[in-house]
């Protein structure tokens, strides 16, 4: 009888997404033609309406231990602002933003850049392990502080052109609550029925 594979946490699998997300970011930020070609299709906000919605995936993965499925969905949040064609139209807003944005990501590395990929990465390590942890309040503050932690930082970056962010990041913790809730009582009904069953029994 052959021996069932673990794609949740095997190793090849995960050598391979990590190996993913290296190129991306590789050919994001050495490829000026790549670069430009995918902040054009990020001007359509259904880009900016699917990264937070993505956080339900990242939250669930880690809830179930599952590390590959933790770096997939890092892999899609990063690819996304790509998936969606450039649209016909242009917020002046968010052009404005992703004007910004570009030019700090273009900008020299300096201070403010090292502790801004520090709180990234800190943001994204303190989520997966409360989840990890099974500790869902700890999970959602840590969820909170970052989408108003990232509402500041846009509005900071770009005065006019941040606020169009504000409605996503706000919008998606409020997405990841009510999951979180419909999950929990959906958990506690399952419990329930098998209490009565073994009651019947």
């Amino acid at each position: 009888m052959k021996e069932k594979i673990n794609l949740k946490n095997n190793p090849i699998l995960t050598i391979l997404i990590s190996f993913g997300i290296a190129t991306f970011l590789f050919f994001f930020f050495t490829n000026e033609q790549f670069f430009v070609w995918a902040f054009s299709r990020h001007q359509n906000i259904l880009s900016w309406a699917v990264r937070p919605l993505l956080m339900l995936p990242f939250c669930y993965f880690a809830y179930k231990k599952n590390l590959n499925g933790i770096l997939l969905t890092v892999l899609a949040i990063l690819t996304s602002m790509f998936w969606f064609p450039v649209p016909a139209e242009i917020n002046p807003q968010v052009m404005e933003f992703l004007n910004a944005e570009k030019e700090y990501l273009t900008s020299d590395f300096n201070v403010i850049k090292a502790i801004s990929l520090v709180g990234i990465i800190a943001f994204l390590v303190l989520l997966a392990y409360s989840f990890w942890k099974r500790s869902v309040k700890m999970g959602l503050g840590i969820a909170i502080s970052g989408a108003v932690l990232k509402s500041l930082w846009s509005v900071c970056e770009s005065p006019d052109g941040g606020r169009a962010t504000i409605p996503f990041a706000i919008g998606g913790f409020i997405v990841l609550l009510v999951a979180v809730f419909l999950y929990k009582k959906f958990k506690m009904k399952k419990q329930e029925d098998y209490c009565l069953k073994e009651v019947k029994k």
